[in-house]
């Protein structure tokens, strides 16, 4: 593997759990780390003991002894640093979703391209054991033919996230921060089902409630995946639900009652698939995860960094996945309050 010093792009909450994973990954060291304020890096990098803080994010592509960056400002910032990063000639890790909609994906994946950087959309989730045992059941028949899947992500969000997730303009709404990983998933699961690399739904409709500022506050979708597989997708920002994952075929269903996106499931140790046989008792699979989900996440770009894209986060997988976002903030009414 490639052994890579990474820099940070923001200095918030998610950079702290990545921070955290480079520390513990096998081929990552952290060298930088830039915020719109200084003293806000600077309390970053001495936290995380990183050597070099910058004010400035320009500063810090700059920086020669930076390989690699991960990029978690606001959703609405990721395709502007993103596609500086590349053309900085850094390779980039890009927090979800990529951006705010599949035309600005283009263009940094464009940019990717012509740089020649490993890019990927940083989807944690698609890396953890859990998530990999899963596609594996589905594809080896476990539950049958799969015929619907059900996945909801929702929360209720505090006053420190509320400015960020209710403005349109900065991508707020529960459908870009945590719908994303719905239509990740369902997708995932009817790939894993007909065999296919990367599936996008023929049909999209759903409904939410909208703020006065047109984001959605929580939302619902339906979505005709390839195999008449119908998926059910729930997400919120102002209302918490209980998050979790189902697939029914037709010889059973699998559950997931906590799946990886889950704070706890983010560091080693044991999770579950409940996979119960038409007519029969719940089997409970243990799948056990030896490292955690940033550290892997490092580790997977730097195994992967001459291919320039990842095998389970390829450039058309991203794409599928706004195209798929782009649809149901239109089914909803996004953006009119």
């Amino acid at each position: 593997m490639t052994e890579l010093r990474w820099g940070l792009l923001a200095a918030g909450t998610i950079a702290g759990h990545f921070a955290a994973g480079v520390d513990e990954s096998k081929h990552g060291t952290l060298t930088a780390v830039a915020a719109r304020n200084g003293d806000r890096a600077r309390d970053f990098a001495t936290r995380f003991e990183i050597p070099k803080a910058y004010g400035s994010y320009e500063d810090l592509l700059a920086d020669p002894d930076v390989d690699a960056v991960y990029v978690s400002t606001p959703h609405a910032l990721h395709k502007e640093w993103a596609i500086a990063a590349a053309e900085a000639g850094k390779h980039v890790l890009c927090e979800k979703p990529l951006t705010l909609t599949a035309a600005d994906a283009e263009e940094v994946i464009d940019a990717a391209r012509r740089n020649d950087v490993f890019l990927m959309e940083a989807f944690m989730y698609r890396l953890h054991p859990q998530t990999r045992r899963l596609v594996e059941l589905i594809a080896g028949g476990a539950i049958g033919e799969v015929r619907a899947v059900d996945t909801t992500f929702s929360f209720d969000s505090n006053p420190e996230e509320t400015e960020r997730l209710s403005d349109p303009a900065l991508g707020g709404g529960g459908i870009l921060d945590v719908g994303c990983y719905c239509t990740s998933l369902a997708r995932l699961v009817a790939q894993a089902a007909t065999g296919q690399d990367v599936v996008e739904p023929t049909e999209v409709s759903g409904m939410a409630k909208l703020s006065p500022r047109g984001v959605d506050e929580y939302a619902t979708g339906l979505l005709r995946l390839p195999g008449d597989i119908l998926a059910t997708i729930s997400c919120g920002i102002r209302l918490t639900r209980e998050d979790g994952i189902r697939v029914f075929g037709t010889s059973g269903q699998l559950h997931i009652p906590r799946p990886a996106w889950i704070h706890p499931l983010r560091k080693p140790g044991v999770s579950q698939i409940i996979l119960t046989p038409a007519g029969g008792e719940p089997e409970v699979i243990e799948v056990e995860a030896t490292q955690g989900v940033f550290a892997r996440e490092a580790d997977h770009v730097a195994a992967h960094i001459d291919d320039r894209q990842a095998p389970e986060l390829t450039w058309a997988e991203t794409l599928a996945n706004l195209r798929t976002l782009d649809r149901w903030r239109e089914a909803v009414g996004y953006g009119k309050p």
